[in-house]
């Protein structure tokens, strides 16, 4: 972690911790809110940072989803759920899944896969969309 003591330009990537990551990584300057602040973006979780100049980068808690952006979230995971017809498969990471296929996980609840590879899926839950895996031998 270093300190900056001027502001990236804009488009510039710069290595700094990540709220939702909780660890350092490239994150993109969107905007100079001030002159000692600016808005940055995780090219990995694309979580919104704020960087401030003259003061150390600090290792960040992770901390929950502000209702705003839970709201909009929720709205997909209902749509999903609704749109289900068949009764929720328990989950079990040795078991194969489909896209659509609505799972019961034992710790997240209730969710809709939309996403797949050999060994992974996509599930869309209440909170947050999550990468599970699947087809586990």
């Amino acid at each position: 972690m270093s300190e900056l003591n001027t502001l990236p330009p804009v488009a510039r990537k710069v290595y700094h911790p990540c709220k939702k990551c909780e660890v350092e990584r490239y994150q993109v300057v969107l905007a100079h809110t001030n002159s000692k602040t600016a808005r940055l973006e995780c090219e990995v979780c694309h979580t919104k940072n704020t960087l401030k100049v003259g003061t150390p980068a600090k290792n960040s808690k992770k901390k929950t989803a502000s209702k705003s952006s839970r709201g909009g979230h929720k709205v997909r995971w209902e749509e999903l759920t609704q749109n289900a017809s068949q009764d929720p498969a328990p989950y079990n990471m040795r078991e194969a899944f489909e896209v659509e296929t609505l799972i019961d996980h034992p710790k997240f609840g209730l969710g809709v896969v939309t996403a797949l590879t050999t060994n992974s899926i996509q599930v869309v839950f209440e909170d947050q969309e999550r990468s599970l895996v699947h087809n586990r031998q």
